[in-house]
C-alpha cells in the first residue's frame, strides 16, 4: 500500500495544498472560503469540484492501495474542522488521518531527508512544523540550533534559547545540555551560571555524557555550584566510561593532579590515552608531556614528540610551542631549527606567549631562520605586552642597545622595570645600573642597590659582584668591607671572573677578612684561568718568589692581552742584574726559568711605559742610564724618569733630582734637583730624604740649614739608611750620622722596581 502525503498549510487563510509534493493550483475564492467549502464545489465560474475530486484530478488515484496522508499545518481548531471534514467528505477508505506521532516522525523524516541533500531551508519548514504543530521535542530542538547556527533561516540566538527551553521542558536532554551551554555563556540569554549548572544537572542525571562532563567542570571550577572536586571527578568517571573524549582527558587531570581523587599518574596517563587515541588534542598534548617526563609512563622522548606533534596539527598552541622546542633542542625528534621556527610560529600567531618570546629568540640570534632584530623586536613586544618577564626583558635590552629599535633608554627602563617588578632576576640587575648611573632615570644609588640585592638574591652573579662594589665603595650603602666580601664569594662561587678577582684582592690584603696569601693565590688562580689578565697579573706576583717559572707564565698570558703590569713584570724578569749588585752577593731577582735578556727586558718595559705605566717608564729610564738592553742615552733616560716623576713615583722623582744635580742628560740644575727630590722625600722615600738632607747640608739647591738636613737624615735613617750616612762622615752628629745605607735586601728590591 502506497501513501500519499497531503500537506495543507493554513495561517489567517489557507495557503497552499500539495499532494504526493506536487503543489495544487487552488483559486483565491476559495482560499478565503470556509474549511467545508473547500470540499464542496464552487458556484458559479469558478473552477473547483472540491477538495477531494481535485486531489483526485491529480492523477494519484489510480495508484494500487493508495491511501492519502493528511498534514494540517495551522491552528489546532481550523485543524480539527479540517480532520472532520475529510472524514465527512471524502475520501472513505482511501483517506487515512495518521496519528499525531505518525505525523511527527513523518516531518521529523522530511527534514532528515531535505538536510541529507542540503535543502537547509526545507528541512528548517519541516523540524518548525513538528515542533511548534506536534510539539516535538526532537523537532524544537532542532530548530534551536538552527536558529543558534543560522541553518535555514536567519542566525537568531534569543530564538534558539526560547526553542532549547521547549525542548529542554519536556525532558529532552540534548536540549538541556545546549540550554546549559547558553547560559553558562550568555549566548542568546543573560549569563547565569546557577541556571547553566541546573541544565547540565537534568540533563546529565538522564546519562547525558556531555552534560555529566559538564556538570563536572561546574563542580571542579565552582560554577553555578560550591567547588567540589570529588563530585568533579564523579560526574568527569561516568562520562569517561560512556566514552567521552573530553571526560576522559578531564579525569586524567583529575588523577594527574590528585583534585577529587587520590593522585595516581598512571591512572592518568591511561585516560589521557583513551582520549588521545580518539583524537582529542588536548589529550594527546597531555599524553605527550607524560612521556616527556616520565609521569604515568616510562619517559620516551619519540612519543612525546609524536603526540604533541598530533596536537600541534589539530592547532593546539601549546602543543605547536612545545613540538618547536622539540624541533629546537632535538627532543625525540631529529633537531631542525627551520621546523622548530615553523611551529614557533604558528603557535606565536595565535598569542602563545611562550612562543612568541622563543620565536624572538630564533630571530635575534638567527637560529632556523636568517637574523633579524626588527623582527625579534616584534614577537618580544607581543610577548611582553602579555606580561612576560622574559620578553619584557629582551625588549629593555633592545631599547638599551638600539637591536632592532631606535635607542632609548627611557623605553629601557620601562620595560626593564616591568620585568623586574614580576621578579625577573636578570631585569633587576640591568634597573638597578640605570639607577647606579642616571641613565634613562634620576640617579638614585639607594635605589640601585635594591635592584641589585633583589637580583643578587636570586643568584645573579653580576648583580651580587656589584652589590659587593657597592659595599666596598660605600655607594648607595653604608661601606663594608666585610658585606663586600660576602657577595664577591657568592658571585665567586658561581664562577665570576670579576668576583674571583675581587675576593683574591681582599685576602691579599685582609680587606673585610682576615689576610691569607694562599686564598688571594687560591681566588687569583680561578680567574687568571678564566682569562682575566688583572688577575693574572697579581697571581704572579704572589708566585714569584715561590714559584718564578709559573710567575714568568702568568706574567706572558696578561701582558699579551696588554696589561701593562705583566708587561713590566716580565721587563723584570728578563732584566740582568747590575754588576754593583752582583758584587755584593745581593740576589734581588727571582730565578724564573728564562735567561737573562737586557734587550727583552727593554722590549717588555717600553710596551708598558708606552701604555702610560710609571713603573715601567723608571726602568726603562734605568735602561737608558746603564746601557742595559740598549744603546746608554742619558737624555732618553730623564725624558723617561720626568714621564714615571710627573707622574707621582717617588723613585723616578728621586732619580730625575739625580740626573739635575749631576746633570745626566739634563743641564745642571741644583733647585730642580731639590724639588725633585723634596716631592720624593715626601713620599717617605728614604734615598730622597737622604739626597734631600745632603742638599739642606751642603746648600745645594737651598738655603744650607743643618737642622732640616738633620731632620732629613733622621727621616732617612728611620727607613735604615744610617750606614750611608755614617760613611758620608757628616758634621750633623753621632747620632743621626749612623749613615743611611741600604741595609736590607728586602728595601733594595723595592727600590729597583719602583
Amino acid at each position: 500500500m502506497s501513501k500519499i502525503q497531503v500537506e495543507v498549510r493554513f495561517t489567517d487563510k489557507l495557503k497552499s495544498i500539495r499532494v504526493g509534493g506536487q503543489d495544487m493550483e487552488i483559486p483565491n475564492a476559495i482560499k478565503t472560503k470556509s474549511v467545508e467549502e473547500w470540499f464542496e464545489p464552487a458556484a458559479g465560474r469558478v473552477n473547483w469540484d472540491g477538495l477531494g475530486a481535485e486531489i483526485k484530478a491529480m492523477g494519484f488515484s489510480g495508484e494500487k492501495d493508495a491511501v492519502y496522508s493528511f498534514q494540517f499545518n495551522g491552528p489546532e481548531d481550523k485543524k480539527r474542522e479540517f480532520m472532520n471534514c475529510v472524514e465527512c467528505f471524502c475520501l472513505g477508505e482511501e483517506a487515512q488521518q495518521e496519528t499525531q506521532e505518525e505525523t511527527e516522525q513523518d516531518y521529523l523524516q522530511d527534514a532528515s531527508d531535505f538536510q541529507q541533500v542540503g535543502n537547509a531551508e526545507m528541512a528548517f519548514q519541516k523540524y518548525m512544523v513538528a515542533a511548534s504543530d506536534y510539539g516535538s521535542p526532537e523537532a524544537q530542538f532542532e530548530v534551536a540550533r538552527c536558529y543558534q547556527n543560522g541553518t535555514g533561516v536567519e542566525k537568531n540566538e534569543e530564538n534558539a534559547v526560547v526553542w532549547y527551553k521547549k525542548a529542554a521542558e519536556q525532558g529532552y536532554a540534548e536540549a538541556q545540555k545546549k540550554l546549559g551551554d547558553c547560559y553558562n555563556y550568555g549566548t542568546g540569554v543573560a549569563k547565569d551560571l546557577e541556571q547553566a549548572f541546573e541544565c547540565y544537572r537534568k540533563a546529565a542525571e538522564q546519562g547525558n555524557a556531555r552534560a555529566q562532563n559538564n556538570l563536572g567542570v561546574c563542580y571542579m571550577k565552582g560554577s553555578g555550584i560550591a567547588k567540589g572536586p570529588v563530585q568533579a571527578a564523579e560526574w568527569y568517571a561516568r562520562a569517561a566510561e560512556q566514552g567521552l573524549a573530553e571526560a576522559q582527558n578531564n579525569l586524567g587531570l583529575c588523577y594527574m593532579n590528585g583534585n577529587g581523587v587520590t593522585k595516581d599518574p598512571v591512572q592518568a596517563a591511561e585516560w589521557y590515552a583513551r582520549a588521545a587515541e580518539q583524537g582529542l588534542a588536548r589529550a594527546q598534548y597531555n599524553l605527550g608531556y607524560c612521556y616527556k617526563t616520565g609521569e604515568g609512563v616510562e619517559k620516551d622522548p619519540k612519543k612525546a614528540a609524536m603526540w604533541c606533534e598530533k596536537a600541534a596539527e589539530q592547532g593546539i598552541a601549546v602543543a605547536q610551542n612545545s613540538i618547536g622546542y622539540c624541533y629546537d633542542t632535538g627532543f625525540g625528534v631529529e633537531k631542525d631549527t627551520s621546523k622548530a621556527v615553523f611551529w614557533y610560529r604558528k603557535a606565536a600567531e595565535q598569542g602563545n606567549v611562550g612562543a612568541q618570546y622563543k620565536l624572538g629568540k630564533c630571530y635575534y640570534y638567527g637560529k632556523g631562520t636568517e637574523k633579524d632584530n626588527e623582527e625579534a623586536v616584534k614577537w618580544f613586544r607581543k610577548a611582553a605586552e602579555q606580561g612576560d618577564a622574559d620578553a619584557q626583558y629582551k625588549l629593555g635590552l633592545f631599547y638599551e642597545n638600539g637591536y632592532g629599535v631606535a635607542q632609548n633608554k627611557e623605553e629601557a627602563v620601562k620595560w626593564y622595570r616591568k620585568s623586574a617588578e614580576q621578579g625577573c632576576a636578570r631585569a633587576q640587575c640591568r634597573l638597578g645600573w640605570f639607577y647606579k648611573n642616571g641613565y634613562g632615570v634620576t640617579q638614585n644609588k639607594e635605589e640601585a642597590v635594591k635592584w641589585y640585592r633583589k637580583s643578587a638574591e636570586q643568584g645573579v652573579a653580576a648583580a651580587q659582584y656589584t652589590l659587593g662594589s657597592c659595599y666596598e665603595c660605600g655607594d648607595g650603602v653604608a661601606l663594608s668591607k666585610a658585606a663586600a666580601a660576602e657577595w664577591y664569594r657568592k658571585a665567586a662561587d658561581q664562577g665570576d671572573v670579576d668576583a674571583q678577582y675581587k675576593l683574591g684582592l681582599f685576602y691579599e690584603n685582609g680587606y673585610g677578612v682576615a689576610q691569607n696569601k694562599e686564598e688571594a693565590v687560591k681566588w687569583y688562580r680561578k680567574s687568571a684561568e678564566q682569562g682575566y689578565a688583572d688577575a693574572q697579573y697579581n697571581l704572579a706576583e704572589l708566585l714569584l718568589w715561590k714559584d718564578g717559572e709559573e710567575a714568568f707564565k702568568w706574567y706572558q698570558k696578561a701582558a699579551k692581552q696588554g696589561h701593562a703590569g705583566a708587561q713590566n713584570g716580565l721587563g723584570f724578569c728578563y732584566e740582568e742584574p747590575d754588576k754593583e749588585m752582583e758584587m755584593m752577593e745581593i740576589d734581588i731577582y727571582p730565578s724564573v726559568g728564562v735567561e737573562k735578556d737586557s734587550a727583552k727586558a727593554v722590549e717588555w718595559y717600553r710596551k708598558a711605559a708606552e701604555q702610560g705605566l710609571d713603573s715601567a717608564q723608571y726602568h726603562l729610564g734605568c735602561c737608558y742610564e746603564g746601557g742595559k738592553g740598549v744603546t746608554k742615552d742619558l737624555t732618553k733616560a730623564a725624558e723617561w724618569y720626568r714621564k714615571a716623576a710627573e707622574q707621582g713615583l717617588g723613585s723616578a722623582q728621586d732619580q730625575l733630582g739625580r740626573c739635575y744635580e749631576g746633570g745626566y742628560g739634563v743641564t745642571k740644575d741644583l733647585t730642580k734637583a731639590a724639588e725633585w727630590y723634596r716631592k720624593a722625600a715626601e713620599q717617605g722615600l728614604g734615598l730622597a730624604q737622604y739626597h734631600l738632607g745632603r742638599c739642606y747640608e751642603g746648600g745645594h739647591g737651598v738655603t744650607k740649614d743643618l737642622t732640616k738636613a738633620a731632620e732629613w737624615y733622621q727621616k732617612a735613617a728611620d727607613k735604615g739608611y744610617d750606614k750611608k750616612l755614617l760613611q758620608q762622615g757628616c758634621d750633623v752628629g753621632s747620632a743621626v750620622a749612623a749613615g743611611a745605607a741600604l741595609a736590607v735586601t728586602g728595601l733594595i728590591w723595592k727600590i729597583l722596581r719602583g
